[in-house]
């Protein structure tokens, strides 16, 4: 099974989507969910994915029905396409936002989100890309793809990781035992020996492999883990833009992060200061200037940047907001999808 550590690793899996390999990786021979997010579509309108008696369709912004419950799984959306299973055989196509019909016809075995115009899909067995208009434009010969990132993306052949171009050229060869996404011109690779580090897109070690575990920079840092269990935040050089310290730490967004200090989950800024204290057995980061924390009770709400409570923790899992809305699990009821004030704007289920 693949595994990859993802931006907000601690978040539930929405049931809306098809159990495939980490991180966008394809064929399905691994189990990971993806998660259904909002997408922007015609008119900026958002479309919002929903199961109605064990089949997927979309809503709109104001939980209306806009798209009818046809689908086995949704993909997270992106580019104005969304990857959707059929009912029946399982297999992948994509819905086209703007118009909420069939842009490509389903046929695919497992698909990937489009980045930079192409999309991961499978046949065969192995991975390939195709284009938007459902061409494939990279054969399928690797055991494993992941999303372009910044105009690489990773593939596997022979159990090791490398990166090709949009044209499906090796830009570095397979030699890692496991990577990750480009982010900010790096990304995260492990070494054989487990160790992690980042290299540069032409696959040159930027900062040798020395942490226990890694996430992508995001605003210009990166949250490491030492051998001894710490965490702190390094800059592109390898430098410590904040010393290690941390029993935890997520990824800077909207210039916070989440840390654990102790047994108790705040928030610090680009310095790491301390800008919301640690009062939380868990917290996630920011997006749209909200974020989701746990209480003692096992609930979650969301909490602005102040650390004060917006949306009163009740819900038994949770996602970040996107345009607007954020999918929540309601313990008994289902899911649902709830605007800033708590509200929500579709009836739960499962």
């Amino acid at each position: 099974m693949l595994v990859c550590r993802l931006a907000a690793p601690r978040f539930f899996a929405a049931l809306l989507c098809l159990p495939l390999a980490a991180c966008d990786a394809v064929p399905g021979s691994g189990a990971a969910s993806r998660r259904a997010a909002a997408v922007e579509g015609g008119g900026g309108e958002g479309l919002f994915p929903v199961r109605r008696e064990g089949r997927v369709g979309f809503v709109d912004g104001e939980g209306e029905l806009v798209v009818e419950p046809a689908f086995a799984y949704a993909l997270e959306p992106t580019e104005g396409l969304i990857g959707v299973a059929t009912f029946d055989d399982e297999l992948w196509g994509y819905l086209d936002v703007e118009s909420r019909t069939m842009a490509i016809s389903p046929r695919f075995e497992s698909a990937g989100p489009f980045a930079d115009g192409l999309a991961a899909v499978a046949i065969g067995g192995l991975a390939g890309y195709a284009d938007r208009a459902g061409e494939v434009v990279v054969p399928p010969t690797w055991e494993a793809a992941r999303r372009f990132s910044e105009g690489l993306a990773a593939v596997r052949a022979d159990g090791k990781w490398g990166w090709i171009d949009p044209a499906g050229e090796l830009v570095v060869p397979p030699r890692f035992a496991a990577t990750r996404d480009f982010s900010q011109g790096l990304a995260a690779a492990s070494a054989d020996s487990g160790t992690w580090g980042f290299v540069d897109p032409a696959g040159v070690w930027a900062i040798e492999p020395r942490f226990a575990d890694v996430f992508g920079f995001s605003e210009g840092k990166a949250a490491v883990k030492l051998a001894d269990g710490t965490w702190g935040f390094v800059d592109p050089a390898g430098g410590w833009a904040i010393e290690p310290g941390y029993y935890d730490a997520l990824p800077f967004a909207e210039g916070l992060a989440a840390v654990r200090i102790g047994a108790r989950w705040g928030f610090v800024d680009e310095t790491g200061r301390v800008v919301v204290e640690p009062q939380w057995p868990a917290a996630e980061g920011f997006a749209q200037g909200l974020a989701p924390v746990r209480v003692s009770g096992g609930l979650w709400g969301y909490v602005d940047r102040a650390g004060e409570v917006v949306v009163e923790p009740r819900f038994s899992r949770v996602e970040p907001f996107a345009r607007g809305l954020a999918q929540v699990e309601i313990d008994g009821e289902g899911f649902t999808w709830i605007d800033r004030e708590g509200r929500m704007v579709v009836e739960p289920s499962y």
